[in-house]
């Protein structure tokens, strides 16, 4: 462990760590402010959501220093809340959570934040310590949840100056939370919000009641599901009428007693709406006043501000569905979508505010490039199951497995890819990705039925290349990290129907060259078999169980699923015909 402790105190490197009950994250941010690693708890530990894990795992944790913190580094540790005010919050909450018997939606968060947050560091400084025990204890900061939130948000956005809107289930104070971003400087626009849950309306907390109601589960996060199943429902007028009242929108301030709406969703679970009302209209209703809000309050932003250029985080800012409408529904003319806007990528937020701590007089750190910023293949392990894994079909020669990838594709292969650092964040963009054909007709089934084992409804994305996209989506917007969902051309939905949704849309990737080469190779080798830019992309895992963190994960789901060929790096592996 000596290694990552130094005793150059002019060198620090900035530990980010996401402290949320739910999906827990560390990141890196070395003495230059460059991001150099960000990754959820759930990878590691192979438990979707990582409820209660601390990010500073007491093993792993030293492992990560070791690989990415620079060896002569001291440590800063950095969190996503402030103590003081979580602390009062959770009390206040759990109280009124217990007395209001809200635990299906409320006390799996409610009863692990307090210790979640009081744990947070604790491996971290104890391995600190026990490498150079004559050292002072790190340093510890904590940080406003919502100005982690556009942090991380803005930083690594590509504009000089926007206005960012957190748009989330809670903060210290609210669930909503507005700032200008100039040049580097977050300045927060909103006023002081009600103090207490039960007073400022969340959405996010709308849409989980939502989820609950519709038969799914949030604390296992399966909001999915509801953007998945609402474009198959219709808009129930009544409804609409009922759930859009329990909010007030009040310029950037947003009303309601969130306590009262969960308790309306619980209500529903038990007593579900009479028919003909049904769980698919229900989703669509609420999906339909979920946007209806959010539009009411940026454009109440855009009304109040000059920017036209905005950046949106937070847990909602995972609504694709609703990202795509934002430009042409609110008066802003450019949308930027951080690639882990959740909770999970407070690590960056945090990391990146202690470093700007520390360098105020610089314009902004160097912070994200790329989302590929996880870990990569062990080598070793790669070698044994080269070596020893009995495998026969294989092939290792460099790019030619991107060009076997892509035929084996465009026969209707099912093709999974764990390639390079993984991605931050919950969408797969390539490195750890099951591909497919999106021209074949039963590919979306078959996937569903035989790979990731999930709900018939439950859509596919379009991995598109970023120069042909244009000619295939309706008002296209660039997506880079799969952030938001576009119509299709019309014309061109029937040549591939295993990623057009029911509505007509599909949640895209735009792939470039210079964001991730290999992906774009394998899609251009696609194309140039097919005349079909894009693929089908859906992250390498099942149903219930984060995307694969390594080879033995990966492993495990190529030959526990249908999946029919597996890259890893430069290895492709192919089963015996079925």
């Amino acid at each position: 462990m000596h290694a990552i402790v130094g005793t150059d105190t002019s060198m620090k490197n900035y530990v980010g760590l996401a402290c949320t009950v739910h999906d827990p994250a560390v990141a890196i941010v070395d003495s230059n402010g460059a991001l150099v690693f960000a990754e959820a708890t759930e990878r590691r530990s192979q438990n979707k959501r990582a409820h209660q894990r601390p990010p500073d795992d007491p093993i792993e944790i030293g492992r990560i220093l070791r690989a990415y913190a620079e060896p002569d580094a001291d440590i800063v540790i950095a969190l996503s809340w402030k103590r003081r005010t979580w602390h009062s919050l959770a009390a206040r909450a759990a109280f009124l959570a217990a007395r209001w018997r809200l635990s299906p939606l409320l006390r799996p968060t409610l009863v692990g934040q307090t210790n979640a947050f009081d744990l947070a560091g604790l491996n971290l400084r104890y391995r600190l310590h026990e490498a150079a025990p004559n050292k002072p204890a790190p340093e510890t900061r904590g940080y406003d949840h919502h100005l982690v939130h556009a942090a991380s948000a803005c930083w690594s956005s590509p504009f000089e100056e926007a206005v960012c809107a957190v748009i989330d289930a809670n903060g210290e104070s609210a669930s909503v939370a507005f700032y200008s971003y100039d040049c580097g400087r977050l300045t927060r626009l909103d006023p002081e919000p009600l103090r207490g849950f039960g007073k400022n309306g969340s959405l996010g907390a709308f849409y989980a009641g939502l989820c609950f109601a519709c038969g799914f589960d949030p604390v296992a996060g399966e909001e999915w599901k509801v953007m998945g199943l609402a474009p198959y429902g219709k808009k129930d007028d009544a409804l609409y009428r009922t759930m859009r009242g329990w909010f007030k929108v009040d310029g950037l301030a947003l009303i309601a007693n969130n306590f009262e709406v969960l308790r309306q969703f619980e209500a529903m679970r038990k007593h579900p709406p009479a028919a003909p009302l049904e769980m698919r209209d229900l989703a669509h209703t609420g999906q339909a006043v979920f946007e209806d809000i959010a539009t009411e309050l940026l454009s109440n932003l855009a009304a109040q501000t000059r920017s036209k250029n905005l950046v949106l985080s937070g847990g909602c800012a995972l609504n694709s569905s609703f990202n795509g409408k934002v430009l042409e529904r609110t008066g802003f003319e450019s949308l930027y979508v951080f690639c882990a806007p959740a909770d999970d990528g407070n690590a960056v937020g945090a990391a990146l505010l202690a470093y700007h701590d520390d360098h105020p007089v610089e314009r902004a750190p160097a912070a994200l490039r790329t989302p590929y910023l996880g870990s990569s293949a062990d080598p070793t392990t790669l070698q044994r199951l080269q070596t020893l894994g009995g495998l026969k079909n294989s092939l290792a020669t460099g790019q030619r497995a991107m060009q076997r990838a892509a035929e084996l594709i465009a026969q209707e292969k099912i093709v999974a890819v764990f390639s390079g650092p993984a991605e931050f964040g919950p969408r797969a963009l390539g490195n750890r990705s099951i591909l497919a054909d999106p021209r074949s007709s039963k590919m979306k089934d078959r996937l569903n039925s035989e790979v990731k084992f999930r709900e018939e409804f439950r859509p596919f994305a379009p991995s598109v290349l970023a120069e042909h996209a244009s000619a295939w989506f309706e008002h296209y917007q660039p997506s880079p990290y799969m952030e938001r969902t576009l119509g299709f051309r019309p014309e061109r939905r029937a040549e591939v129907p295993a990623v057009v949704h029911v509505d007509g849309t599909g949640r895209l990737q735009t792939v470039t060259k210079e964001l991730s080469p290999r992906f774009h190779e394998l899609i251009t080798h696609f194309h140039s078999l097919t005349s079909v830019p894009m693929v089908l992309n859906t992250s390498f895992n099942v149903m219930g169980k984060p995307i694969v963190h390594s080879v033995e994960d990966a492993i495990s789901v190529f030959f526990t699923s249908g999946i029919d060929a597996l890259v890893i790096e430069d290895c492709l592996f192919e089963k015996h015909a079925r």
